[in-house]
């Protein structure tokens, strides 16, 4: 009842705090208790009121669903979004209720339902006003993201990598300052098979493509080349990745590396 209120009243207040409320409001829906189902079912209705992007108001009926009953609905939903052209910027308050739907998607079992959680993720910078919006849903989406980076599906990895490289040109390297690491580590790890480390050398050629060519040729160089020699099979491994995605990703762009990457 108090966020019904809010949304007449404060509405701009409420935007801000939609990343935290909403989820809330989700869990509510797993009570068994019929009041406490119907307040969150009459918390979620307000929160569409709250929406001002057109197309994003015309799909509330089908997201609400997905936020409902997951199981059955966030794969249409995912395809509702995919199939819509938007001509408006998306604003906070529809941020609140599509990511809980990429959260699921992302986690989903199925490789089509991930696919498209990943597309719209990496997508979802060109389409929202202010980049610093999607801030607040990174600890969120981020880890589902890299667990699809690591799916042993090559075309989930290949998306989730492009997802990597637009949220980096989107939002700057610093509002992600552990992925660079994390992938490294990744390419890096005897722990880790095949398929995840050829996941990881996608998504770091990803990041490195969004940072600008200067940042591929200095990490290329200074880092990844000396390590064609490493003891470790794994890291051997790891750079001969990159440099199987690399080239195409690049292009032409390749060509100054070239004579120093042969080797490898």
């Amino acid at each position: 009842h108090m966020l019904g209120s809010m949304c007449h009243l404060a509405p701009k207040q409420l935007a801000q705090a939609l990343p935290k409320v909403v989820p809330k409001v989700i869990e509510a829906f797993a009570d068994t208790h019929p009041k406490v189902k119907a307040s969150a079912q009459e918390a979620l209705d307000e929160i569409t009121t709250v929406i001002r992007n057109p197309e994003i108001s015309s799909l509330s009926p089908s997201l609400l669903k997905a936020l409902t009953d997951p199981a059955d609905y966030t794969l249409p939903a995912l395809e509702a979004l995919i199939g819509t052209e938007f001509l408006h910027a998306i604003d906070a308050p529809s941020l609140a209720l599509i990511v809980p739907i990429l959260h699921r998607g992302l986690r989903d079992r199925a490789a089509t339902t991930k696919r498209y959680g990943a597309l719209i993720t990496g997508n979802i910078c060109t389409m929202i006003n202010d980049p610093r919006d999607f801030i607040p849903y990174l600890p969120t989406l981020i880890p589902d993201l890299q667990s699809s980076l690591l799916d042993p599906i090559p075309d989930v990895r290949s998306i989730a990598a492009k997802a990597f490289g637009s949220l980096t040109r989107g939002l700057g390297e610093d509002a992600l300052p552990d992925l660079r690491p994390w992938l490294i580590e990744r390419l890096r790890s005897e722990e880790v098979s095949s398929a995840e480390r050829s996941g990881a050398a996608q998504g770091l050629t990803e990041v490195l493509l969004a940072c600008g060519n200067a940042t591929v040729e200095s990490m290329i160089m200074d880092d990844i080349l000396p390590l064609k020699n490493h003891s470790s099979a794994s890291t051997r491994e790891g750079v001969l990745w990159i440099l199987t995605f690399l080239p195409p990703a690049l292009g032409q762009g390749f060509t100054p590396m070239l004579d120093a990457c042969l080797p490898a």
